[in-house]
C-alpha cells in the first residue's frame, strides 16, 4: 500500500511538471502560428500560455521559458506599434511613425526586456545568448525612438519612461541617454529624478558648468534657495571660468537686489565675452536703476549722491550694446528713456530756481536731454513699430519740445495701434 501511495505521489508530480512544460510548448506553437498567420488570437494564446509557465515553479527557472516570454511580449509591442501607425491619417512617413509611437504603450516592451534579462541570468551555457542580446538591443532602439517622439511632442512624462528604460538597458553606460533622462525629468517637473540624473552627470563630469546650472535651476524650481546656492558655489569652484554659471549666479543676485555682487559678476562676464551685447544691456540697466531708484510702488526716490557717475556708466553700457548690435531695441529704448528721465529730473530741479537766467540755463540742459532721447527712441520705434511705451515716451518729448506736427502724428499712431 505504501508503495502505491509513493508511486501515486511521484506520478502526480510528474504530471504537473509535464503539464507546465506543455504550456511552454503551447506558447511556442501559438507564437509560431502567429508568425505564420499574423492572427492576433494566436499571439494572445501564446501570451496566456507563457504567463502561466513563467509563474509556475516547474518552469519559471528555465531560460527557454523567459526567452519565449520576451519574444512574445516583444511581438505584442511591435503589433500594437504597427496597428497604431497604420491608424494614423498622416501622409508623411515620419509623422506617421511619430503618431504610432506616441499612441503605443511601453508596458509590453518593459516586460519583454525584463524577461530577456531573466533569461540571461538563467542561461548558464549561453544557449540563447545571441537571441537575448539581439532582442535587448531591439528593446533599446524601440524605447529610445518612443522617447524621442514623445519628447518632440512635449509628452515629457511618457518620454521620461522610455528614456529611463533605454538608459537601464544600456546599464548606465549611454551618456546621451543619461542627459535625456535629466532634461526630460526637469521638463516633466519630476524634480527629484531631475536632481538625481543631473547629479549623475556631474559625477561623470558630463556637461561641465551647464549641468551644474541645470541642477541649480531645479533647486530653485522647488524653492530650495539654500540648496541651489550651495550647488552654484560648487559649480563655480569646479568651473570658475564658465560663463553660464557666472550668469546664473548673476541672475540670482539681480533677483535678490544684490547690486554690488551682480555688477562684480557682470564685469567678469563682460571680460569673458566682450562682444555680448546683452551683458552690457544688463549692466547698464543695473547702473540705470541705481541712478534712478524707486520704491516698492515704483515711485521715484531721491537721487544718489553719485547720480552723475551712475548715469554716465549706464549711458556708456547702453551705447556699447547698440554699437555691438545696432538694431537692439531694448538697448535703444533704455538709452532713450535714460536721456528722457534725466531731462525730466533736470527740468524739475530747474522749476525750483527763482533766478531767471539760471532757470533758463538749466531748462536748456533739460531740452538737450530730450533732444538726445528723441532720435534714439525714434530708431527704437522703427525696429518695434507697435511698442506703445516708445510711442508714449516720444509723445511726451514732442510735447516738451513743442514739435506739434510730430506730436499730432504720434497721437494718431497711438490711436490706431
Amino acid at each position: 500500500m505504501k508503495r502505491i501511495i509513493l508511486f501515486s505521489a511521484i506520478g502526480l508530480i510528474s504530471t504537473g511538471a509535464i503539464a507546465q512544460s506543455a504550456k511552454v510548448t503551447s506558447a511556442y506553437k501559438y507564437f509560431t502560428d502567429y508568425n505564420r498567420e499574423k492572427d492576433a488570437d494566436y499571439l494572445m494564446k501564446a501570451k496566456e500560455s507563457i504567463d502561466l509557465a513563467a509563474e509556475h515553479p516547474d518552469t519559471k527557472e528555465n531560460a527557454k521559458t523567459h526567452v519565449y516570454k520576451g519574444q512574445i511580449y516583444m511581438a505584442i509591442f511591435e503589433r500594437n506599434l504597427r496597428v497604431n501607425t497604420e491608424k494614423s491619417t498622416e501622409t508623411d512617413l515620419k509623422k506617421k511613425d511619430a503618431v504610432g509611437y506616441q499612441n503605443t504603450s511601453t508596458d509590453e516592451l518593459n516586460i519583454s526586456y525584463e524577461a530577456f534579462v531573466k533569461a540571461k541570468s538563467l542561461d548558464s551555457k549561453g544557449n540563447y545568448s545571441g537571441e537575448i542580446a539581439n532582442n535587448i538591443n531591439r528593446a533599446s532602439v524601440f524605447s529610445t525612438n518612443k522617447g524621442v517622439y514623445d519628447y518632440n511632442s512635449k509628452n515629457y512624462s511618457t518620454a521620461l519612461t522610455s528614456f529611463e528604460l533605454a538608459y537601464k538597458i544600456s546599464e548606465s553606460k549611454d551618456t546621451n541617454l543619461l542627459s535625456n533622462c535629466a532634461l526630460t525629468s526637469e521638463l516633466a517637473e519630476n524634480y527629484d529624478k531631475a536632481k538625481s540624473y543631473y547629479q549623475k552627470m556631474i559625477d561623470a563630469k558630463l556637461g561641465m558648468g551647464r549641468t551644474y546650472g541645470s541642477l541649480v535651476n531645479v533647486y530653485f524650481m522647488v524653492k530650495d534657495t539654500a540648496g541651489g546656492m550651495e550647488m552654484l558655489k560648487k559649480g563655480r569652484a569646479a568651473y570658475p571660468n564658465d560663463i553660464s554659471l557666472l550668469i546664473n549666479e548673476t541672475n540670482f543676485f539681480l533677483k535678490n537686489n544684490q547690486s554690488k555682487e551682480a555688477i562684480d559678476n557682470l564685469n567678469l562676464a563682460i571680460k569673458a565675452e566682450p562682444a555680448n551685447a546683452n551683458l552690457y544691456l544688463v549692466r547698464g540697466n543695473m547702473y540705470d536703476n541705481l541712478a534712478n531708484p524707486k520704491d516698492k510702488d515704483n515711485k521715484d526716490l531721491e537721487k544718489p549722491k553719485d547720480y552723475n557717475q551712475k548715469f554716465t556708466l549706464a549711458e556708456a553700457d547702453y551705447k556699447k550694446a547698440i554699437e555691438i548690435k545696432p538694431d537692439y531695441f531694448d538697448a535703444l529704448y533704455n538709452l532713450g528713456a535714460l536721456y528722457n528721465n534725466n531731462g525730466v529730473f533736470i527740468a524739475k530741479q530747474a522749476d525750483k530756481i527763482t533766478d531767471n537766467a539760471k532757470y533758463q540755463a538749466e531748462n536748456a540742459k533739460a531740452t538737450d536731454e530730450f533732444n538726445k532721447a528723441m532720435p534714439v527712441l525714434e530708431k527704437a520705434l522703427e525696429i518695434n513699430p507697435k511698442d506703445k511705451n516708445t510711442m508714449y515716451a516720444l509723445k511726451q518729448i514732442y510735447a516738451r519740445t513743442q514739435q506739434m506736427e510730430k506730436l499730432k502724428a504720434i497721437n494718431e499712431r497711438i490711436k490706431n495701434n
